[in-house]
């Protein structure tokens, strides 16, 4: 971005450190702030007791509409003070009310407090990141500029082979330990407070934030080689690389700690499951690049926003 707007000021912001000395070396000085923060100032309530009560719901196949997710409730110590009675305090003396005025320190609001405001704030690959979803896009909002912009970019694996299979027969899916530890992923990130899927990107947040321009971009790439363009070709082997060496990444802790409507996994198990789905998906890919299976895509996701010119 900054090579590309060279007189722009651009600020990029991670909750970990990463190798800046070889992102520096290889791209080139330029204006760039690199921040560590952790913009999640609304905390999590998790839901390890709630999945009994969803019996009916499919995490595969419905993690991409707004409807079925309801935000978590926000616990007590996050309330809106507004609404919260006045403080009660014994009852004590004058003397002992004295106050030093000059010690005193404002209690900052919750939220961002940037110091400037943006022209555009990019989001990406965040699913699972807030639980609070409404309120990111609301400080999002608040941290543009008048006319500014907001992009939300992100992905997902796709379930083209699977749609094909029978819902009631989990013996008519083609990749049944993939289908099995997506869904326990799903159910796992539920659990844990921060739901995964690209529910989040739904238009509707975005209008409530207050943004208008809405649109909503869908890709489909390739999974392997099967495409006739060369370049398709060479994007879906990328793509396989990431896929398969992001198994482990994405679902040990999840259910190792949280676990899915079933049970907690123990290491092993997400382990030996990761690596009968990897031969799944390899196997499926091989068939599809024959012309014996049909071409697996993932699905990859933007949407985009401005703030009205107008501030109240």
């Amino acid at each position: 971005m900054a090579q590309t707007h060279p007189r722009a000021e651009v600020v990029g912001i991670d909750m970990t450190q990463w190798d800046l000395d070889t992102t520096e070396a290889s791209m080139g000085a330029a204006n760039v702030t690199w921040e560590l923060d952790d913009l999640d100032v609304w905390g999590v309530d998790s839901h390890m007791d709630e999945l009994s009560t969803i019996s009916n719901f499919d995490f595969y196949r419905t993690m991409m509409h707004r409807e079925p997710i309801q935000t978590p409730p926000k616990s007590p110590n996050r309330g809106d003070c507004r609404n919260q009675p006045p403080p009660s305090y014994p009852e004590t003396s004058v003397e002992s009310l004295a106050i030093d005025l000059g010690n005193l320190e404002a209690r900052p609001d919750p939220g961002w407090h940037f110091s400037e405001p943006f022209e555009l704030i990019h989001l990406r690959n965040m699913k699972g990141a807030f639980s609070h979803w409404e309120e990111v896009y609301a400080e999002i909002y608040k941290s543009l500029s008048p006319g500014g912009h907001i992009e939300v970019a992100d992905w997902d694996m796709g379930a083209v082979p699977i749609d094909h299979a029978t819902p009631s027969d989990p013996s008519t899916f083609p990749i049944p330990t993939l289908r099995k530890l997506y869904a326990s992923m799903m159910e796992a990130s539920y659990k844990s407070g921060r739901p995964l899927g690209l529910f989040y990107m739904h238009p509707s947040y975005l209008e409530e934030a207050g943004f208008t321009d809405i649109q909503t971009t869908q890709v489909n790439v390739p999974m392997g080689q099967w495409a006739d363009d060369e370049e398709q070709r060479r994007i879906g082997k990328l793509l396989m690389v990431v896929v398969m060496e992001g198994f482990e990444a994405s679902l040990l802790r999840l259910l190792t700690k949280f676990g899915d409507r079933e049970r907690v996994w123990t290491a092993e198990e997400v382990r030996a499951d990761i690596a009968r789905a990897q031969g799944e998906v390899a196997e499926w890919v091989e068939r599809s690049e024959r012309g014996e299976a049909e071409g697996w895509c993932a699905s990859f996701k933007w949407i985009t926003g401005r703030k009205s010119w107008q501030t109240s």
